[in-house]
């Protein structure tokens, strides 16, 4: 198998993300267990911090991943705006992909609503070489709604995709906003539009991301998120990956993580490995479900539909061997 690209990760920094969802997810924290604890008490940012990303790539190494996508995210129109803006993570993005050369490479997150988006997206794709444009519509803008429309045809005009957030997310988010069907608007109004459904609609919106992404030839299917069912129901999980490749083509998927850097997320806390194992061990598990995978599906799955998407060239070169070709 060659080298694996993860399309769906992040990497934060210190004010990277505004301070009212650290707050508001403190709250969510403190309430999940009686008593309730004092949100106060609950420090989430510290947990997320990864700036340089040393424990990103010591967490993307362990898995055998090649190289990470990694995706903006601009949460600052509806929640307040961070201390670093939005320009100043795209620039840390660059940075990073001269440091990382063929294995970072960063999406630019930009809301729709913000009055220099468009000059945002150009300087992104054309001074930073940032590789697509990631929106985040539960922010509170459905991805129909035509202020979003100059953004789709200046992507169309440097030739990037679009991801968009479609996993069912609460508080202090809006769910409605994410649901797969109203990417079906988008994808009538811009037929040639590359379109990536991010989370394939985790947890309860498979099916409708899956038909959506069937009936229109430029969009994929990123599969990051419904790695939550690889411990609790293995099967089910196996057979809705076997599912996704029958309904839209491997050729059409895309290996993702959602994989967050930061202690949080690393070292014994890290399911990331554990993941790749589990899709690439989905031809066997496919055979004991009475179903067939071949290598060149999975080729494709595992980088070779990332890569071609984002143009990526040979991202992660021998970098990312699976530990199996290696030996």
């Amino acid at each position: 198998m060659g080298s694996i690209v993860d399309a769906h990760i992040h990497l934060f920094g210190d004010g990277h993300l505004p301070r009212a969802w650290y707050r508001k997810a403190a709250d969510r924290w403190a309430a999940a267990a009686w008593p309730r604890r004092d949100p106060a008490a609950i420090d989430i940012e510290s947990g997320l911090v990864d700036l340089e990303g040393t424990l990103l790539f010591a967490e993307l190494e362990k898995a055998g991943i090649a190289a990470g996508v990694a995706m903006g995210l601009d949460w600052g129109i509806s929640l307040g705006e961070p201390r670093i803006p939005v320009r100043a993570v795209h620039q840390h993005y660059r940075e990073m992909q001269g440091r990382f050369a063929g294995r970072f490479f960063g999406v630019a997150g930009i809301d729709p609503r913000r009055p220099d988006a468009v000059a945002l997206l150009e300087e992104a794709i054309v001074d930073l070489g940032l590789k697509a444009l990631k929106m985040y519509p539960p922010c509170g803008f459905f991805p129909f709604d035509p202020v979003c429309f100059p953004l789709y045809d200046k992507c169309l005009e440097l030739g990037v995709p679009v991801v968009f957030h479609t996993a069912l997310v609460g508080f202090p988010h809006v769910p409605r906003f994410a649901h797969p069907l109203n990417l079906g608007d988008v994808q009538a109004r811009y037929p040639s539009l590359a379109i990536v459904f991010a989370h394939a609609g985790y947890p309860v919106w498979a099916e409708e991301a899956m038909e959506l992404v069937a009936h229109h030839p430029n969009s994929y299917l990123d599969i990051s998120n419904w790695n939550a069912l690889m411990d609790r129901d293995p099967d089910r999980l196996a057979r809705l990956l076997l599912e996704m490749r029958d309904t839209v083509g491997a050729h059409r998927m895309l290996f993702a993580s959602d994989h967050l850097g930061g202690r949080r997320f690393s070292g014994s806390r890290s399911r990331l490995a554990q993941w790749v194992n589990f899709v690439q061990e989905l031809p066997d598990r496919a055979a004991r479900l009475g179903g067939t995978v071949s290598s060149e599906e999975m080729q494709l799955i595992m980088g070779e539909n990332a890569r071609r998407l984002y143009k990526l060239g040979d991202a992660g070169g021998e970098a990312g061997r699976s530990t199996s070709d290696q030996r």
